[in-house]
């Protein structure tokens, strides 16, 4: 049976409204399933078995109980639900059977898919009761442990291959690398971007493997609903998609890792399945160098050395790992002892315990199902040993290094002076100097295959992938910096005057790029070439390779001196780039920080659990059930919440942030890390919402994010529907930097992820922000996300405004005077200082930094600075230097230069 036969049989077992009608949930499912023709959903009713122990098995009999509440499924915290549940049948009822008009002349692949992709969406489209709408994408699929919904129920089962009670199943991971030292090594802000987007599109054709073999539900980690790659492969199958947007597939959103359930224990199909991916991606890259080289006419005039160095160079990439635990061996499943080498024996005894315990007491005898947790953390295990059996050896060359990456020998350059500074050392590598577009290699660069590769992939995506690519260009880091400058200016006819001389004078119309975008600039002059410093004569050749003269510089120096400058202001020379990532995600995954066993029941639900089954002593100390098993067991539906919350969080929240709310641009969005440019205009802003998005503690007023605090639930409302979210105990840290826009970005990115270590070390759930001078000075400053019930970066921004010179209230507090605190004390650090003197201090300095009127407000001016200050240093650690730190960065982001 293939997969998508298979896959319609068990999505239609359970109906999408059983919480409202749970005993005549079984004749809603046939004829739910009649209105899509499809028939024999009983066939397969064992993976439902398998399902629902995975997600329910610690049950009592007998308990039934109405649908009152929703659990978030990572936290404690509860939703009280009230729906007229006749009006919620009736209306699903009715959507079902008018959708099911447009499945009548599909086959049952696409019937699959389009059910898989687009019937939540239709659903929502079809309801009209507000309240039903909310809630309807978060329904649980069992009333009584309702921390799960119908559509994770879904999703797990339709995964399971089972049939007659037998099972079928492997849990599979697959992960492709190198990450950090790929992404980073990058001299332009396309390098940086290109590289996280290679390594999302070779885990996804590794992907395709899996979900043409066993369907799109079988990849448990990551959620590829609505996932842009999975959509554009959808696409190219013919299939129309609901609120499909064919621009997002220029943002990489695919981890380097998946895993998936797939339904086959067989040894030789398993190593099949993952030769194939090896195979499909070598090919992808392989297909990629010989249309990149043809297309820039290279192919044909490399010689035999050069292609067998080229190819050396490439040999070592992707670093690809693959582990698979199978549920059975030979004729039966495997059991606990199956394991024991992965864990103490403490560990495997009280499993055996917890297993009698739900086989004597659950409502239905534990099966398969119910040891998911134990599969998982000995795959992770496997993973974690296979990775140190490494296959590959770097090659050592002797030579000129190549100028990204600075490991390999350079094999391609352009140098218009001195080609011998690269041939001396590599007399082998290939001369592209004017036989290319200098996007690609620029005067005096030299890169080695890889590299080249990457520096020129748009070039294959183009061709093999979506035509947008066609016409990519990445913001430029001078184009961050410079961004608010432009948001000002645009409105200006002497900014479309400027732009056009610049053209006509190069001769470069080419030159026209996307900006950021909010600015909605979708052929702009590239930002550096709105500094003055960058209108020379030699930076014009060295950069455009074009001749322009002396008295056409003066022309585009006096417009943009005296016109734009004097109505927009000076661009700043400096911009952001900040690195977020969940804190404890294996933990999360490996199900150590998920809450308690009793937050998985409907409250009432665990009120009324039998004493037989809780097997409270005596004494009503904790519970037998407590203490073996303190925490809910790990399950598929579980993994599926957590890929849910993470898809939400990349795809809902995490570009609105950055590119449509802000002056920023994603380089990339996995869920629980991220990586973006942004103008220092909007960086307390930006990193505020991204960090309090990632636990949910948003909300959505007049259609934009705004951070809140007080919403624990887990859930957002946005359009009317309620999104999951990682929940109010998930924490991230952020690292952020803030660079001269001619600073090398190689520094750059190394320094954001060392400040994202730096906050991880400090104890987590922090940013780390490094101000990194284009003198060679740096300021560092570590603090938490929130000071007593304060936002920190609220307090900063604060801070930041009343520093301002430039404020229209006409009144600041000048920053020299953190550099006189830091003086002050400079001879005391590491001895203890009473809070007395340090605030005393503190205001005394402030009042003398202060610049404006002498009237009323002063003194309320300066207590609010104050105030602020001094949670600032108190609640950051105390740390003098940490302190004026942060303050001198909050006072830089005010300046022009």
């Amino acid at each position: 049976m293939n997969w998508y036969e298979d896959f319609l049989k068990k999505f239609f077992h359970d109906p999408i409204d059983k919480p409202f009608n749970i005993p005549g949930h079984e004749r809603s499912a046939k004829e739910y399933a009649e209105y899509f023709g499809v028939s024999g959903i009983d066939e397969n009713k064992y993976s439902d078995q398998i399902a629902s122990c995975m997600e329910r098995s610690l049950l009592p009999k007998d308990i039934m109980q109405d649908f009152t509440e929703i659990r978030h499924p990572l936290s404690e915290v509860k939703i009280d639900v009230t729906l007229d549940s006749q009006n919620a049948i009736d209306e699903i009822s009715f959507a079902l059977k008018e959708i099911s008009n447009s499945y009548k002349n599909l086959s049952d692949e696409e019937k699959a898919l389009l059910i898989w992709r687009n019937l939540l969406e239709e659903i929502l489209e079809k309801i009209q009761d507000k309240e039903l709408k909310k809630y309807f994408p978060i329904l649980p699929a069992d009333t009584r442990v309702p921390d799960h919904s119908v559509w994770e129920h879904l999703k797990v089962t339709t995964a399971i291959n089972a049939f007659e009670k037998y099972q079928n199943n492997s849990l599979f991971l697959f992960t492709i690398g190198p990450v950090k030292s790929f992404i980073s090594q990058a001299r332009k802000a396309q390098d940086f971007y290109m590289g996280s987007f290679m390594l999302s599109y070779f885990t996804f054709i590794a992907m395709k493997e899996v979900i043409e073999k066993y369907g799109p539900t079988s990849i448990i980690y990551p959620d590829l609903y609505k996932q842009p790659l999975m959509d554009w492969y959808l696409k190219n199958k013919g299939l129309e998609l609901k609120k499909f947007n064919p621009d997002d597939i220029l943002l990489p959103t695919i981890p380097n890792r998946f895993v998936a359930i797939i339904g086959t224990t067989d040894k030789n199909k398993i190593e099949e399945l993952a030769k194939n991916m090896v195979r499909k991606i070598e090919d992808e890259f392989k297909n990629a160098k010989e249309k990149i080289l043809k297309g820039l006419k290279i192919n044909e005039t490399l010689s035999d050395t050069q292609k067998e160095i080229l190819q050396n160079q490439l040999s070592d990439f992707p670093q690809i790992y693959w582990i698979a635990i199978p549920w059975r061996r030979g004729d039966n499943d495997i059991q606990i002892d199956d394991l024991k080498d992965f864990f103490t024996d403490d560990k495997i005894n009280n499993w055996k315990e917890l297993y009698k315990f739900a086989n004597e007491k659950g409502e239905h005898s534990p099966n398969i199902g119910f040891l998911y947790q134990f599969f998982y953390t000995a795959l992770e295990k496997s993973m974690g040993a296979r990775k140190n059996l490494r296959e590959f050896e770097q090659k050592q060359e002797e030579g000129r290094k190549c100028s990204l990456c600075g490991e390999r020998n350079v094999l391609f350059f352009w140098e218009s002076k001195n080609k011998n500074k690269f041939l001396k050392y590599n007399p082998m590598a290939y001369d592209l100097t004017n036989k290319i577009e200098q996007k690609y290699l620029t005067d005096g660069e030299g890169l080695c295959a890889l590299c080249f590769l990457k520096r020129t992939f748009e070039i294959y995506l183009e061709k093999e992938v979506d035509s947008i690519f066609k016409y990519f260009s990445f913001p430029s880091v001078a184009e961050v910096a410079g961004a608010d400058f432009k948001e000002k200016a645009k409105e200006l006819p002497e900014f479309k005057e400027y732009e056009n001389k610049f053209f006509e004078y190069t001769r470069m119309p080419y030159l026209k790029i996307h900006s950021l975008p909010k600015l909605n600039l979708k052929e702009t002059l590239e930002g550096s070439w709105f500094y003055e410093e960058n209108l020379t004569e030699k930076k014009i050749k060295d950069e455009l390779g074009v001749e322009i003269d002396i008295q056409k510089i003066k022309k585009l120096k006096d417009l943009l001196k005296n016109k734009l400058y004097e109505q927009a202001g000076k661009p700043k020379k400096y911009y952001a780039i900040l690195y977020l990532d969940g804190d404890n995600m294996g933990k999360w995954l490996s199900g150590e920080l998920l809450p308690e066993i009793q937050y998985a029941y409907n409250s009432k639900v665990w009120g009324k659990l039998p004493k037989e089954f809780k097997g409270e002593n005596k004494d009503k100390k904790e519970s037998r059930l407590i203490q073996l098993i303190p925490r809910k067991i790990l399950t598929p539906a579980i993994h599926s919440a957590i890929s849910t919350a993470l898809r939400n969080y990349a795809i809902e929240f995490v570009r609105k942030i950055v590119e449509e709310e802000h002056l920023g641009k994603l380089i990339y969005a996995g869920g629980d890390d991220v990586l973006a440019f942004v103008n220092l205009k909007d960086l307390f802003d930006v990193m505020e919402k991204l960090r309090w998005a990632f636990s949910g503690h948003i909300k959505f007023e007049n259609r934009e994010i705004r951070v809140d605090t007080t919403n624990n639930s887990g859930f957002v409302l946005k359009d009317g529907v309620y999104y999951l979210t990682m929940g109010k105990n998930a924490t991230c840290s952020m690292g952020v930097v803030i660079a001269h826009y001619r600073e090398p970005l190689k520094i750059v990115i190394d320094k954001v992820f060392e400040m994202n270590e730096k906050a991880k070390k400090a104890g987590k759930n922090r940013f780390g922000i490094c101000l990194l001078k284009h003198s060679g000075e740096e300021r560092v400053g570590i603090a938490e996300w929130k000071i007593d019930t304060e936002l920190t970066t609220e307090i900063l921004k604060n801070l930041k405004d009343w520093m301002n010179r430039n404020r229209e209230e006409k009144r600041y507090i000048s920053d020299g005077f953190t550099q006189k605190f830091k003086m002050e004390f400079i001879k005391l650090k590491g001895t203890s200082v009473s809070e007395g003197i340090i605030n005393t201090e503190l205001k005394r300095l402030v009042i003398r930094a202060y610049n404006g009127p002498e009237d009323k407000k002063k003194s309320e001016f300066i207590n609010r600075f104050v105030e602020n200050a001094k949670k600032l240093f108190w609640k950051t650690g105390e740390n003098i230097d940490n302190f004026t730190n942060l303050l001198e960065i909050a006072s830089f982001m005010n300046k022009e230069e």
